[in-house]
This record gives structure tokens, sequence and C-alpha cells, in this order.
């Protein structure tokens, strides 16, 4: 027979036993430590959001009104400029425009005034400023460019040669070359009128571009010639008329197609000149284009007389004369100046 099972009371440790003592409460010294570690953290979320506040603030005003970035006084001033451009400007073109204050300082300029400086004179089509740090001005240019001269007066003023773009703009040019503008053609038929401070931009100029862009491509001994281009008729007969020194007088049809007016142009001098080899002539290809018009520009002569051109070898030319039909539109042009 088994014994009976002897139940042992549990084990017991000192930590069951009762303390009525209270556990010590946090020093002084421990609660400042606390105090300080939380304010610490408090000011620098403050000073980092403090900082990217300030710092987003000033790329916004310094991109849209940089003006209100006063410089304190001492501030770094402009310590260079840097002239980039398309045309024929240079840097100290540049400075006597803008005229920048000795201790100008670079964020104080007024970008705006001195690109409206840059931009009253003409010349100038487009203008950038930028500022670029430390204390750099970067300007930025493109300019007109010229593809006629006028002679222009302004008041009292001496008259002066005055230059004229594509986009019928007068200015009075800078930087450019005396042969250079020496090569570009008068206008004629034109009056130059204020518009506000400046001249108003001449009507028709992008014909004239067009007719000498296309010259100097196709027939540049004839373009070299071409001196004088009126714009007289333009506007009620839509053409041009161009004094040459090798011809004596063209008229163009302004609507265009200058290319195949110029080759008409050039076998017509070379057929007409076999029988007025010096004589001046007045050519007319803004007719029908199966006719070119020819009539001798003889002094003291009030009915100039009209050549009628021999019909072309077959296949040498293809350009209409007068009274006879136009040739096929596969044959070449020849040049025979």
């Amino acid at each position: 027979m088994n014994p009976p099972a002897i139940s042992l009371p549990p084990a017991r440790s000192w930590r069951d036993l009762p303390q009525p003592i209270k556990p010590r409460a946090m020093s002084r010294e421990g609660r400042r430590r606390r105090v300080l570690a939380a304010a610490k953290t408090a000011l620098l979320a403050a000073t980092l959001l403090v900082t990217g506040w300030g710092g987003a603030e000033f790329l916004v005003t310094l991109k849209t009104n940089p003006g209100r970035l006063v410089a304190p006084a001492g501030g770094t001033p402009v310590r260079g400029l840097e002239l980039r451009t398309d045309g024929v400007l240079d840097e100290g073109w540049a400075r006597g425009t803008l005229a920048l204050p000795a201790q100008a300082g670079l964020m104080t300029l007024d970008l705006a005034a001195l690109q409206r400086r840059l931009l009253a004179s003409g010349q100038v089509e487009r203008a950038e400023l930028t500022r670029q740090l430390p204390g750099s001005l970067v300007v930025t240019l493109h300019e007109r460019a010229p593809v006629a001269r006028v002679m222009g007066q302004l008041g009292e003023a001496v008259p002066q040669t005055l230059l004229v773009a594509r986009d019928g703009t007068v200015f009075a040019g800078a930087g450019y070359a005396p042969e250079m503008v020496a090569r570009l053609p008068f206008l004629d038929g034109v009056r130059l009128q204020l518009a506000g401070s400046r001249l108003a931009p001449i009507a028709g100029m992008a014909a004239v571009a067009d007719l000498l862009a296309a010259a100097r491509a196709a027939t540049p001994a004839l373009a070299h010639g071409f001196s004088v281009v009126s714009l007289a008729r333009l506007a009620t007969d839509d053409v041009l008329v161009v004094q040459s020194a090798d011809v004596g007088e063209v008229v163009f049809g302004a609507a265009g197609g200058f290319a195949r007016q110029l080759a008409r142009l050039d076998f017509t001098l070379a057929e007409t000149r076999r029988q007025f080899p010096v004589e001046p002539l007045r050519v007319n290809l803004a007719v029908d284009s199966r006719q070119v018009l020819v009539a001798r520009l003889l002094a003291g002569t009030p009915a100039p007389g009209r050549a009628v051109l021999p019909r072309p070898a077959a296949g040498s030319v293809a350009t209409p004369v007068l009274f006879f039909p136009a040739p096929p539109a596969s044959a070449n042009f020849s040049h025979a100046l």
C-alpha cells in the first residue's frame, strides 16, 4: 500500500514579504535634466521650422520680387559684367547703356529697368539679365540684323544713316563695320514717323528682306549692284522697284517667287545685252509669268522703246520672255552674266 502524498507549501522569497516603505521620489536634479532635454528638443524643432520657412520665402522673393531684398550697408557690389550676344555689340556698349553706379549692389539692381535701357535702342530685340552670385551680372542679348539703310533726321539733328531690320524696326546701329553698312541698299518711298520716343516700324520690310536674301543666294553678282529698293508702289501695286548699277531699274512682284523672278532677270539681261550692251534698262518682272517687259531708259526720251526678246534656244534656259509661251517646268535655269 502506497503512502499518502505529502503536499508542501510553495517556496517563498524576500520579494513576497510586505514592504510598507514607498519608492523613493525623483530627485530635483533628475527633474531638471528631463525639462532641459524636452526644451532642447522643442528648440531644435522650432529652429528647423523657421529655417525652412525663411529659405522658402527667400527663394520666392528672389524669383518674383527681388527688389524687396535690400542689401545691408557695405553689401557686395557688382564685381563683373558678362555679355553674351549673337550680334556685334560689345561689353563697352553694354556698360555704357546700363550705366550702373560705381558701388551698385547686385541684389539691389532693378533688372526690369535695366532691360528697358537695353531695348530702347531698337538694335536689341530681346534681353535677359541674370544675377550670378557672388557678384556678377550676366547680360544675354538677341540682336536684330539690318537688311537695308535709310537717311533720317530727328528734329533739328543732322541727317544720319539709320538701319532697318526685317521686322521694320529702325535703329542707329552700333558695332557694325563701315564696309558692311556700305553694302546695304538704301530704302526709297518710305516716310519715317515717330511712335512715342522711337521711330515707327517700316511696313513691307519682310518682302524686302526676302528679295535681298534670294538675290544674294541665286545671283550674287546682281545683288551686289542693288543700290536702292523703293517701297513707293508696294501698297498700291504690290511691287518692289530696285535701282541697280548693272541693270538700271527692275520691278519685282512682292507676292513672292523671288528666285524665279531673279532667274528670269538673269536670262533677260543675257539676251538684251546683245542689243543694248551698256544702256540702262527698265525690266518689269511683275507682269504675267509668261512675259518680261524691257524698256530702254534713254535720257530725254519721254516714251522709251520696248525690246522684244528672241525665243531662247531649246533646252538652254527656262525663263519666259515677252509674247512667247513659257518653257517646260522641268527645264533648268542658267546664269550667264
